[in-house]
């Protein structure tokens, strides 16, 4: 046996050594997490492990996960993507910075079908930063717009993170959806806002696109993404009219996915079919072998009674909440550079919401402060899996030039933060509303 305090220390100690090591950070959670509790309890309390392991892996909330990441991976391989893009470019090509404006508003429409970043990054990367280059648009310019309007899929419903958040605190994965969407669609006009700004002022970034677009044209390219705004009308509106949980709707989508693939696009060969349920296999593999190293890592934290003595902290501290909770969201910056998003959700939700709900804050508002923090974990190196994403896609890219076009985003997102601290109610409305 240990002392509390010393036993933490070394397992913290320890994850730390590990991730600098570059071990999988499932193992770094899970060796860390088993070290502190033999140090804390024995093998007592190592006893005790797989059975909470299984009950937290049979949240019901986590079935929807490989449902959404199903759907994701069955339109990446679709073909839609690319007639969101030249759709939303048949709109935007006018303004300045048209094909920038593009991939943003082609992002956040494929963001608010598949629910994970990377997926995203891929999927409109692969069309909207070639395009750019061929048109002269500044490499940094691109990649950053494509490799941060990614992120969207994040916060815009159905949200992968969401629904991790949802099977730690019991939050409804409705109303978490409900409370990210303004938000989400609030990020993608201020991205939008600063491409169009940019280029504007500084043209040699992106120069001004003169080819011309009929309105027919215009219509017709709508015409062509109508299966993806029938698709999101069919998740959201069967979960926002209380047709369907938010699991149900998943794998209705999974089916309609596969429908507008298959019927539409023509694309479920056996090669493709391999690819999706694959690709979608390991994914769901990832995410869950890190729910699981997560939630050991916290039982350890718990046993040692760390969120009570964080309540009591915070709670005891002489300062106005809200500088509380600004210091808490720079915290989360600094650990987004340090470790993937999930990870950073499932260990620091336990320790973090008992505190806020102390101090009288909402804890979906804060779900939702926490996920715009992931997003800029996603942007931020030397972690940032849209970074790696944009340059495997993209591999004539530099990567340094991928870290300097995300950075103005990085504080686009920081103004995102400010504005939903300032009024909770762009979050709040909503669910509100549906509630």
């Amino acid at each position: 046996m240990m002392p509390e305090g010393f036993a933490v220390g070394l397992a913290v100690v320890l994850l730390l050594i590990l991730i600098f090591l570059r071990a999988p950070i499932f193992v770094a959670l899970a060796v860390a997490g088993v070290v502190g509790l033999l140090g804390l309890g024995g093998f007592t309390a190592v006893e005790l492990v797989p059975l909470a392991l299984v009950a937290q892996l049979q949240e019901y909330a986590l079935v929807a996960a490989p449902l959404y990441i199903l759907l994701g991976e069955a339109l990446a391989v679709s073909g839609l993507g690319r007639d969101l893009f030249g759709a939303a470019h048949r709109w935007f090509n006018r303004v300045p910075g048209g094909l920038g404006a593009s991939a943003i508003g082609s992002s956040t429409l494929f963001g608010a079908m598949s629910g994970v970043s990377i997926s995203s990054v891929a999927v409109i990367g692969r069309m909207a930063v070639p395009e750019m280059l061929d048109r002269g648009y500044k490499p940094a310019f691109a990649s950053g717009s494509v490799a941060a309007s990614g992120a969207l899929a994040m916060l815009i419903p159905p949200s992968l993170m969401f629904i991790l958040y949802s099977s730690v605190t019991g939050e409804s994965v409705a109303d978490l959806f409900a409370g990210g969407l303004l938000p989400g669609l609030l990020l993608a006009a201020m991205m939008i806002v600063y491409v169009v700004v940019r280029a504007k002022v500084a043209p040699e970034n992106a120069p001004r696109d003169e080819e011309r677009f009929t309105w027919s044209e215009r219509l017709t390219a709508v015409g062509k993404i109508s299966p993806a705004l029938l698709l999101i009308a069919l998740v959201l509106g069967s979960i926002y009219t209380g047709f369907a949980t938010p699991t149900e709707a998943a794998a209705v989508g999974a089916l309609a996915a596969f429908a507008v693939t298959g019927v539409i696009y023509h694309k479920l060969g056996w090669q493709n079919l391999r690819h999706i349920f694959v690709s979608t296999a390991q994914v769901t593999a990832a995410v869950l072998a890190i729910v699981g190293s997560a939630f050991v890592f916290t039982q350890m934290l718990v046993v040692a009674r760390i969120p009570d003595q964080v309540t009591g902290f915070v709670v005891g501290l002489d300062v106005s909440p809200y500088v509380v909770m600004v210091g808490i969201m720079l915290i989360l910056v600094v650990l987004g550079c340090l470790v993937d998003a999930a990870s950073l959700l499932l260990v620091v939700t336990p320790i973090l919401v008992p505190a806020i709900t102390e101090l009288g804050f909402d804890p979906l508002w804060f779900g939702v402060l926490l996920v715009v923090n992931l997003e800029i974990a996603v942007i931020t190196p030397p972690v940032g899996l849209n970074l790696y994403t944009m340059k495997s896609v993209v591999p004539e890219l530099d990567l340094g030039d991928v870290f300097r076009g995300v950075a103005p985003y990085i504080a686009i997102e920081g103004v995102l933060l400010a504005l939903l601290i300032a009024f909770p109610e762009i979050v709040t409305f909503l669910p509100g509303l549906i509630g």
